[in-house]
């Protein structure tokens, strides 16, 4: 089953999101961790949102309050790891370290789509799986690598050519 996964897995980062994330940066200039922060601060917003519904009034607003304060402490978390790796031209290390991570998401993706289909649609439903997809899409486009630096062709004596670092 892991097998089947990391397949999975290798194409939702290849064949989707680093295609996506290409298209983004070319045309508005935004690399895969500014993207991955974004989808984290709507996660953040959406938990909010799952939290502060009428359904979950019935808690007391010490617990209610409790869970909106541990949710936005582990989206943080995340949020603070994707800006870490940003930056430098070495290969993404998040691909490698977050493989676990991307297994929790999508069974747990899996789990609110379930909810979701088989309860009322509320409020508390719907954004507590957008919470899920947000988080989940986070972490497979924090995942996708930065292009390499582009290169040009510079012409030498004798029609010879060799590469260099475009600037």
């Amino acid at each position: 089953m892991l097998g089947h996964f990391a397949r999975m897995d290798g194409a939702l980062i290849d064949k989707v999101c680093q295609p996506l994330i290409d298209w983004i940066d070319l045309h508005l200039a935004i690399d895969c961790f500014q993207v991955a922060r974004i989808c984290i601060d709507l996660s953040a917003l959406a938990w909010i949102m799952s939290q502060a519904s009428g359904s979950a009034g019935a808690t007391p607003l010490g617990i209610q309050f409790g869970m909106i304060v541990l949710g936005l402490g582990a989206i943080k978390m995340l949020r603070t790891t994707f800006q870490g790796a940003g930056g430098g031209r070495r290969p993404n290390p998040l691909r490698a370290a977050m493989y676990t991570h991307r297994l929790a998401c999508l069974f747990w993706l899996t789990g609110l789509l379930v909810k979701t289909t088989t309860m009322p649609a509320g409020l508390e439903t719907l954004a507590l799986f957008a919470v899920g997809g947000f988080a989940t899409v986070a972490l497979y486009v924090g995942a996708c690598s930065k292009p390499p630096p582009r290169q040009r062709e510079i012409r030498m004596l004798g029609e010879q050519f060799r590469l260099a670092p475009s600037n």
